[in-house]
């Protein structure tokens, strides 16, 4: 994994922001300052007394106001002003080393001096504060920015944590922890975690809903100084971000909490993608794996098929030999022409379903009869079927349909004959129309639907794993792939009073008109 990015370090914010307590001077240095500037440049004044006008002084004693404004604040600049204006008039306003006024329009020119000098320090210090709070944002932009920066290039969760985790400690000093969600919602917190970082906050926070317009932070523990912030992404939390700042003073001012909400949704947005990152890849590998079986299988099945029709007719022709066979011999012949049928279906079965998924096999739709197919259904099933109560319910008025038949006909026999293997008779077929749909429903008696979380249309897919009843799961998807082929569905359900119901749904349009004849 790539070491963490080096964020830009934070300068000395605007007064009452984000400082570290040991780079913050002390109050009362800025008023000794003041008073040190005044008293120096008295000094250094002095040998400008009788050169200078008195108003050429006044201005200079201005200038330090300014000065000391710039560096220190309001506070010091008023201060100095008091200052100068006393040592002006001891110094310099006859009678020299008194504070005595023998000149009343001095007292004007004192009040003057005054007020310019303390106005001139309150914009000077108001200049100060709002550069000061330009660089401030200008260094949360430039955090920003370059963390956003560093995570659209982090490919793994782990690599997100660090960057972020770097960037939170970098820019409010302490403490900190990204903690990431996994695939089963949990969070997984640190092997070693910092000193006071507790699991049961974290997971108080995790679990805690974000409202709109709700307080971005949230403390809970009994750990003094630590916060718990949920990493809420656009879809749902991702994790969370334990921060424990130098002085927790600094999340008191909006500004900083603010730019704490927006590196966590930073942080939560790269988790996200990197999330739907592995998800793509997982699709884009469960895709590729898929094509491969499917051009595996039709392979496979289209080199096994000849050689299965020949075993068949092999079989067949020796149990019709002449002169004819012993029993035994001729009753292992014609268990071998059965198991030789049933193995040429499924591998016909395999083929079609190979084919069927890789778009092989387009559609071949026509104006259909349902009736016709449902009958030619039977027909092709009169061996499975023979003793079994058949109910057809199918309306004499039924429109035609505009599907594929053959498709159509495949997958009526694949539910007809996985009814006539777990379910119990009398069967029931019925066919009904809907605005937009028709429904052709295969309905049992039997035990109904296994209590099973699979996927009955899944490939190789069985009620029971370990069955005397033969089949390898392949006739529901088949189904399943038909119907998805007609842009149609499929549905299983227990029916009511017992067994399974099938139904097959397909689009419907209304069928063009019939010729009128021509007199």
């Amino acid at each position: 994994m790539p070491a963490p990015p080096a964020f830009p370090a934070l300068a000395a914010p605007p007064p009452g922001g984000p400082a570290s307590s040991a780079a913050t001077p002390p109050p009362w240095l800025g008023y000794a300052v003041a008073a040190v500037a005044a008293a120096a440049f008295t000094l250094a004044a002095l040998p400008l007394r009788g050169r200078l006008e008195l108003a050429n002084i006044v201005m200079l004693y201005l200038l330090v106001v300014v000065l000391v404004a710039l560096r220190h604040g309001r506070g010091p600049a008023a201060l100095a002003a008091v200052l100068n204006v006393g040592a002006f008039d001891f110094v310099f306003v006859p009678p020299q080393l008194s504070f005595a006024v023998t000149d009343l329009q001095y007292l004007l020119t004192f009040g003057v001096m005054l007020g310019v000098g303390l106005i001139t320090g309150q914009l000077t210090a108001g200049l100060r504060f709002q550069a000061e709070v330009a660089a401030a944002r200008e260094r949360r932009a430039q955090s920003l920015f370059e963390l956003s920066r560093e995570l659209s290039g982090a490919l793994l969760a782990d690599q997100v944590a660090a960057i972020g985790r770097q960037a939170v400690r970098q820019h409010f000093g302490g403490e900190a922890e990204v903690v990431v969600s996994g695939r089963d919602d949990h969070l997984q917190h640190p092997v070693q975690p910092a000193a006071g970082y507790e699991r049961a906050a974290a997971e108080a926070a995790f679990a805690l809903p974000v409202a709109a317009g709700a307080p971005p932070l949230h403390a809970h523990g009994a750990q003094p100084g630590w916060h718990y912030l949920p990493l809420q992404a656009p879809v749902r939390v991702r994790g969370v971000l334990a921060l424990r700042p130098a002085d927790a003073r600094w999340l008191a001012l909006p500004e900083q909490a603010q730019h704490l909400q927006t590196l966590a949704r930073q942080v939560a947005i790269a988790l996200e993608r990197v999330h739907y990152v592995e998800v793509a890849q997982e699709a884009q590998l469960s895709i590729a794996s898929e094509r491969l079986r499917n051009t595996l299988l039709a392979s496979i099945s289209h080199d096994l098929r000849t050689p299965l029709t020949a075993l068949v007719g092999l079989a067949e022709s020796l149990a019709a030999s002449a002169p004819p066979l012993a029993p035994a011999q001729a009753g292992t012949a014609l268990a071998l022409a059965s198991q030789a049928r049933e193995l040429a279906t499924l591998v016909n079965k395999l083929l079609e379903m190979a084919r069927l998924q890789s778009g092989e096999r387009p559609l071949q739709t026509d104006w259909q009869s349902v009736e016709e197919v449902v009958g030619s259904t039977l027909r092709l099933l009169r061996p499975a079927l023979a003793g079994w109560p058949l109910e057809v319910d199918v309306p004499a008025a039924l429109p035609l349909a505009d599907f594929d038949a053959t498709l159509v006909e495949r997958a009526l026999a694949n539910l007809l004959e996985n009814a006539v293997r777990h379910g119990a008779p009398p069967l029931v077929i019925r066919v009904r129309t809907e605005p937009g749909w028709l429904a052709i429903t295969v309905r049992d008696h039997g035990p109904g639907l296994p209590a099973t979380d699979q996927d009955l249309f899944g490939k190789f897919t069985r009620g029971a794993s370990e069955s005397a009843t033969p089949g390898v799961g392949l006739g529901l998807a088949i189904c399943k792939a038909v119907a998805d082929a007609h842009h149609g569905s499929i549905r299983a359900a227990n029916a009511e009073g017992g067994g399974a119901l099938f139904e097959l749904r397909l689009p419907r349009r209304e069928p063009p008109p019939l010729p009128t004849d021509v007199e």
